[in-house]
């Protein structure tokens, strides 16, 4: 015998199907003629609607895209580290240069051999 394949409703679907049976427009089992299923399926889903436990999942492709967001800003974080690293190595060259780049002259000369006050 071959198996059934389960069929999945959206949420939106749940959500029109129970607003229409809460509002008088059709009944919990002409809904269920209608559409093939169950009466309890029904009756499960005014129940979770009623609870609040009726919400959406992300799909697949939302799911995709987080974990590429994800994968950004990992690189991001890697770039700025890198960037934070060749500010401070420049800002280090530059000031060993100005420290080192003192001109001499006979007068400088003169000066740098006084004793230090």
């Amino acid at each position: 015998m071959g198996r059934i394949k389960q069929r999945r409703y959206d949420n939106e679907f749940k959500r029109d199907l129970v607003a229409q049976v809460e509002s008088g427009q059709i009944t919990q089992s002409q809904a269920a003629r209608q559409h093939e299923i169950s009466p309890s399926l029904i009756a499960k889903w005014r129940q979770q609607i009623r609870e609040g436990n009726l919400i959406d999942k992300p799909t697949a492709r939302e799911k995709a895209m987080e974990k590429e967001l994800e994968q950004y800003k990992k690189k991001v974080g890697e770039l700025t580290l890198v960037i934070d690293y060749f500010k401070k190595t420049l800002e280090t060259s530059r000031r060993m240069k100005r420290l080192n780049s003192s001109v001499v002259s006979p007068r400088t000369l003169d000066r740098s051999k006084e004793p230090a006050e």
